[in-house]
């Protein structure tokens, strides 16, 4: 699966992926002393996306509550989940 992490023109936060996800995204956390994102499912299953931060990213990120999740198919969107973005440290949301 391919996954990218964008900004779109209405400054909004997108993590576009190209595959179907095997459930329901409930809400994305990012990991603040890993610098990492995972999505959390329905089913309590988790997806770590094996990206870091830039410094830059990072203090983007600490700012947004809200992510939008995209599955793009022959570069059109086609499912999308609005979900929140949620900070961690040591595993546990902070605010």
């Amino acid at each position: 699966m391919n996954i990218g992490l964008v900004v779109n023109a209405r400054g909004k936060l997108c993590l576009v992926h190209d595959e179907p996800f095997e459930a329901t995204p409930l809400w994305v956390g990012y990991h603040l002393d890993r610098r990492l994102i995972e999505i959390i499912f329905d089913t309590g299953a988790t997806y770590l996306i094996e990206w870091e931060s830039t410094d830059e990213m990072h203090n983007y990120l600490l700012k947004v509550n809200k992510i939008l999740i995209i599955r793009m198919e022959n570069k059109r969107p086609i499912e999308g989940f609005d979900t929140s973005f949620l900070r961690l440290k040591d595993g546990r949301t902070i605010d």
